[in-house]
């Protein structure tokens, strides 16, 4: 029996090390060049931008794309916009981009999955912040979302500056002045690491575990008896996809290597890119919404993100293919070799930027002397 356990254990964290190993690179450009962009643009210039209107979506969206890619830094985040007046739609915009969108994810969703997956995360993005918004318009109007806003808000001004912090993970994005410099970069590269170490963490044990230890044949069986319920069976697997994500509790980042395990295991690729989509629905993050956002507000993006996610599953599926078993030997499976020199070219562009972090340390006092 022990020596089961031990193999059990030994099997899931050697699978988990591995799924680890294929996107090491993955990883690191991503947070490098999320943390690049995120040096460069100030909060201020955030929430000017983020108004109503195409212009404040498209404003929204892409600064979510560049963005840090924790869920629960992008609520945190999207609070703090929500207070300082901006359109409650370019702030779902933002907070939508910003884990379904983001440069850092699509990179490693690109290294782990393919093209094809990162494709589905970006558009299916996409679809999912236009439901959201034609879906506020529609149920509330400008007005209304306006009065909604006002009278939410107007009590919090008294308090304005106070919980920064939100479950843990920090808004980074403050009011403070920011340094432009490699240290700075490296500073909030290492921040980003921080806030999604758990859910990555968490994410690669539980693809692991899952790839080595539950039958990939069960779980496709399982899927297929799920999809083949008459008349609703494939509502069915999308809303299956929906429950995965909630249940396991993983957010942003931790997601894709699960994604990979699912994908692998046969799950239609509507199924499992609305999984991905579903980090926004966990419960801690849903309870961080009622105390960021009016109650009526909060339950109608539930609602409308749950369906956009569900309609965007659905088009990606049939725009790309029927499911990951046609698309799997060749977008899934990345060449050692490739993965060998991605992940030392890699590693060598944390020695350069450690070097010049240092560099740039010792040069300050003798420019000051």
């Amino acid at each position: 029996m022990a020596a089961s356990l031990a193999q059990a254990l030994a099997a899931g964290i050697l699978q988990a090390a591995t799924f680890f190993w294929d996107s090491l690179f993955g990883l690191i450009f991503g947070f490098l060049v999320s943390a690049i962009v995120q040096v460069m643009l100030t909060p201020a210039t955030l929430e000017r931008y983020l108004g109503p209107g195409l212009r404040g979506l498209l404003y929204g969206a892409g600064f979510g794309v560049i963005s840090s890619s924790c869920s629960y830094g992008a609520a945190a985040a999207a609070r703090g916009f929500y207070r300082s007046g901006a359109d409650i739609r370019s702030v779902f915009a933002f907070l939508i981009s910003s884990t379904n969108m983001n440069l850092a994810i699509l990179i490693l969703f690109w290294s782990l999955l393919g093209w094809r997956f990162a494709f589905a995360e970006f558009f299916g993005g996409v679809i999912i912040i236009a439901v959201v918004t034609l879906g506020l318009s529609l149920l509330f109007g400008n007005g209304q979302l306006a009065r909604l806003q006002h009278e939410y808000i107007l009590p919090l001004s008294l308090s304005k500056g106070q919980d920064d912090n939100v479950d843990g993970c920090e808004h980074h994005q403050s009011g403070a002045p920011q340094e432009r410099s490699w240290s700075a970069v490296a500073t909030t590269a290492i921040a980003d690491v921080r806030m999604l170490r758990t859910e990555l963490i968490v994410g690669y044990l539980i693809a692991g575990f899952a790839a080595a230890l539950v039958p990939g044949g069960a779980l496709a069986a399982a899927l297929r008896a799920v999809g083949s319920v008459p008349f609703v069976g494939y509502v069915l697997l999308l809303i299956v996809g929906l429950l995965i994500a909630v249940a396991t509790f993983v957010c942003s980042m931790g997601n894709v290597p699960v994604a990979r395990y699912l994908a692998n295991a046969g799950i239609p690729l509507g199924a499992n890119t609305t999984f991905i989509y579903g980090d926004l629905l966990i419960l801690p993050l849903i309870a961080i919404y009622r105390k960021s956002f009016p109650e009526r507000i909060t339950w109608a993006f539930v609602g409308l993100f749950a369906a956009g996610a569900m309609l965007a599953g659905a088009i990606m599926e049939r725009v790309i293919g029927s499911g990951a078993a046609a698309m799997s030997a060749a977008s899934m499976t990345l060449n050692d070799r490739f993965t060998l020199i991605s992940n030392i070219v890699a590693l060598a562009a944390i020695a350069v930027l450690a070097l010049a972090v240092t560099r740039g340390r010792r040069a300050k006092p003798a420019r000051g002397a």
